[in-house]
């Protein structure tokens, strides 16, 4: 029958607690919100009738927990918001009507993580946006930011780090770059595509700190991204412009136009981004049988185009 909180609710360190069915009535907690460390919670549910959270929100080391399904009705947090070490936690589903964050948004250490999918409705950001973490790592299945479309405003530096899937900063688009006061895109190896809206306006005009390097080519220095934020190159979906076939690939890949502008050049690249092959196509098929098997950065230049997309080779 407990239906408010008046300070800080600490659910951490629970080893065999599976559900935090009992809370059903709980419409309101004032403080700190702190979840971790419960080896076996697999989800958040009966916490559903939460509307508000005063403080700090941090759920972090909960190695089954596969949603956060159970915080749905939340649509304010009055503090920061932590997303740490969850090992099987794919998306953010569960925090959909959370419009406003009141602190910090960090999002690192989630090894399953995929996509930011559950914070379409996020507008504001009081604080620092921090994807991946410069001491304790990135998220190392996540390909996407798109859940981030509709932010408009953070109130802090905005960190990209260690997010070795990732290959564009697609979904930071919208953030209005008067409201950087940093800007850290930092060890996020297939990471190609920064020029971005809000990215190339705050690099345009600086108010603060800025450190860009060890990421793919076109986004590993900040005269890299100011280059391509000046001549609009855009890194289109291959599967909308582009042909690459096979891939995985063996000992060729054919390489075609899908509205048959003419293919200039291809270049290859390695995993610390130095460039292992580089030619035009000749009747769109290129050699590649002197690669060895890994995972490789493919560059399709065409005409104003640069079209990136993982390569992956396999020798059978």
């Amino acid at each position: 029958n407990v239906t408010s909180i008046g300070g800080d609710l600490w659910i951490e360190s629970n080893a065999t607690l599976t559900s935090l069915t009992g809370m059903e009535n709980v419409t309101s907690i004032a403080g700190f919100l702190r979840i971790g460390n419960n080896a076996t919670l697999t989800s958040l549910t009966g916490l559903d009738n939460v509307t508000s959270i005063g403080g700090y929100i941090h759920i972090y080391g909960n190695a089954t927990l596969t949603s956060l399904t159970g915080l749905d009705n939340v649509t304010s947090i009055g503090g920061g918001l932590n997303i740490s070490n969850n090992d099987t936690l794919t998306n953010l589903s569960g925090l959909d009507n959370v419009t406003s964050i009141g602190g910090a948004l960090s999002i690192y250490y989630n090894d399953a993580l995929t996509c930011l999918s559950g914070l379409e409705n996020l507008t504001s950001i009081a604080g620092d946006l921090s994807i991946g973490h410069w001491y304790y790592g990135g998220n190392l299945s996540l390909t996407s930011l798109t859940g981030l479309n509709n932010l408009t405003s953070i109130g802090g530096a905005l960190g990209i780090y260690y997010n070795p899937a990732l290959t564009s900063l697609t979904g930071l688009d919208n953030i209005d770059a008067t409201s950087i006061d940093s800007l850290f895109i930092i060890d996020n190896s297939f990471l190609s595509t920064c020029e971005v809206q809000s990215v190339c306006d705050y690099l345009a005009a600086p108010n603060g700190t800025i450190e860009i390097y060890n990421n793919a080519p076109g986004c590993n220095s900040q005269e890299e991204v100011e280059e391509a934020c000046a001549v609009s190159v855009k890194s289109l979906s291959p599967e909308d412009e582009i042909s690459i076939f096979p891939n995985p690939a063996n000992r060729q890949l054919t390489i075609s136009s899908k509205d048959g502008a003419t293919i200039e050049e291809v270049i290859i690249y390695n995993q610390i981004g130095q460039i292992v092959h580089q030619e035009k196509p000749v009747n769109d098929i290129i050699d590649i049988s002197q690669l060895h098997t890994g995972m490789y950065l493919i560059e399709v230049v065409s005409g104003q185009r640069k079209i990136r997309e993982k390569l992956m080779i396999e020798k059978f």
